[in-house]
């Protein structure tokens, strides 16, 4: 690991620590909230609703402005923006305010700066790409580790609005951090690393493209393997004196790696998932070829149709990921967000430190999941049932906790397993789908979890206005989470019918 990919890793960290960290520990601010503005539980939930839900849901529109600015000067004006909606949100005089400061401006923000951090990081990184990112995103753990009680402190000493204002110059560091991050350097061109191309199949996407090798199971390179590999180099890679050239989807589309989400290690992937009957007969460097010869509007809606791939929407394997997502996604927050204020009316002392618990088991979670995950004696699907399933498990049992060291256990073992939700959903799915697909199913997960995300936060503040108790809302979440994992347990029964259907069809015809 050379020291360039270093300082990209400590980057990421020092770029997460203040963005994650205000969004997960924002559960000191909403305390705050209910009694300075006196509003509903429900209605004040929306705050970090709605900042989670336009975090997630910004990401195509990141995804394109990385296509045509880079990681750098969209982190940069993402930093900028979100500084700025939290600075005047120490103005607010209401609720409706906050909503639209927090939930929609620095949502929108934090969403500029999360893609180009998980994007550069991807780019750098192949064979320990899972660990990589692990370490990266653990700047989020850390950061919700220090924000609670850095936050709970602030509060004390200069009010709410104090601690808002600079909690948005924190942010504002992420500027400089934005500034320093370095174009991915050009793969040099060789007869391995991009094979000859027929002639009429030459153009500019193909000669901006680098290829990765992937190794099958018994040591042999599979051309075709190598084909759905290849990968343009997108704008980030370019130094800036390069950019004026004229923009061109092809040449700079981070949309066109397929491997741009993955966050395991290249060499684990030994083989692709084959693709659905229905798009067998057209191929994506086809795809690809078609739309060289279209005009601009043309070309963006032939990029569109290629990133909203509805055809996962009739996959049953696929659909039940989903619905997982978004179960894990309506309880997710609920826990951030109502710890707090829920150990201070048991009576329990600094309840901001529950928060800060679980983002250190979060941070030390991610990481480990991170590293086994690539392991071949690693049962991904497995492992991500099983901690999902726990997460909710203890979720629900934290009810039965009256004292700081239960609720400490239960913060411990939810931080860890939660995080396997950040760190192996990328990898789940291509262990399901196959890479080439993976940019499409995340990008239609993003959507459901941004939905839920609107959820789950509310609604458990609303069964405490109906009911004057938190513990419904914690079942909720914990309910949700568990089910999520559960039905997973589902896949492989689903994988071997459609296998099995499969391989009758093909006899079938072998017949005839």
């Amino acid at each position: 690991m050379t020291i360039t990919k270093l300082i990209i890793i400590q980057l990421k960290i020092c770029i997460y620590f203040p963005a994650d960290g205000m969004t997960y520990s924002f559960g000191v601010f909403y305390a705050e909230f209910l009694t300075y503005f006196e509003e509903g539980k429900g209605k004040t939930a929306w705050i970090v609703s709605i900042l989670v839900g336009v975090t997630l849901s910004s990401g195509p529109i990141s995804s394109s402005f990385v296509n045509r600015w880079g990681c750098r000067t969209v982190t940069v004006a993402g930093a900028l923006l979100s500084a700025t909606c939290v600075v005047i949100s120490a103005f607010a005089n209401n609720v409706l305010t906050l909503i639209v400061t927090i939930g929609v401006g620095a949502g929108f923000g934090f969403g500029l700066i999360y893609l180009p951090a998980i994007v550069s990081v991807t780019v750098w990184f192949e064979r320990y790409r899972s660990l990589a990112t692990g370490i990266a995103v653990c700047g989020s753990g850390l950061g919700t580790f220090l924000f609670a009680p850095i936050t709970s402190a602030l509060i004390t000493k200069y009010g709410w609005r104090g601690a808002m204002a600079i909690i948005g110059a924190l942010v504002l560091n992420c500027i400089p951090l934005g500034l320093i991050f370095r174009p991915v350097p050009e793969r040099p061109r060789t007869p391995v690393t991009e094979p000859m191309l027929p002639k009429k199949n030459k153009s500019p996407l193909k000669r901006s493209q680098s290829t990765e090798q992937v190794t099958k199971a018994n040591g042999k390179v599979d051309d075709g393997d190598i084909a759905r590999l290849t990968l343009s180099q997108p704008a980030l890679n370019k130094p800036h004196e390069q950019k004026q050239q004229p923009y061109s989807r092809h040449g700079s589309g981070i949309m066109q790696r397929p491997d741009v989400l993955y966050q395991g290690s290249m060499t684990s992937l030994a083989k692709f998932r084959a693709p659905s009957p229905e798009r067998a007969h057209t191929s994506k460097e086809e795809r690809e070829e078609r739309c060289e010869c279209l005009p601009c509007s043309a070309e963006s809606r032939a990029a569109l149709s290629e990133m909203l791939d509805l055809s996962l929407l009739v996959d049953p394997i696929f659909i039940l990921f989903a619905v997982s997502n978004f179960l894990t996604s309506i309880g997710f927050y609920i826990p951030y967000v109502y710890t707090v204020p829920m150990s201070e009316k048991l009576g329990i002392e600094n309840p901001p430190y529950l928060i800060s618990i679980i983002g250190a088991a979060n941070l030390v979670g991610r990481i480990i999941l991170g590293y086994i995950s690539d392991k071949p004696w690693v049962n991904r699907l497995l492992a991500y049932n099983l901690c999902l399933t726990i997460a909710g498990i203890s979720t629900a049992m934290a009810m039965f906790c009256w004292e700081f060291w239960g609720l400490a256990m239960y913060a411990t073992t939810f931080g860890f397993t939660i995080g396997a939700y950040v760190g192996l959903t990328s990898v789940v799915l291509v262990d399901l789908l196959g890479l080439e697909r993976l940019t499409n199913a995340f990008g239609l997960l993003l959507l459901f979890q941004g939905i839920a995300s609107l959820i789950g936060p509310p609604f458990a503040g609303l069964l405490y206005d109906a009911l004057q108790s938190y513990a419904p809302g914690f079942y909720v979440a914990g309910g949700t989470i568990s089910l999520s994992g559960l039905i997973l347990f589902f896949i492989p029964v689903i994988e071997r019918r459609t296998n099995r259907k499969r391989w009758l069809q093909e006899t079938a015809l072998e017949t005839v």
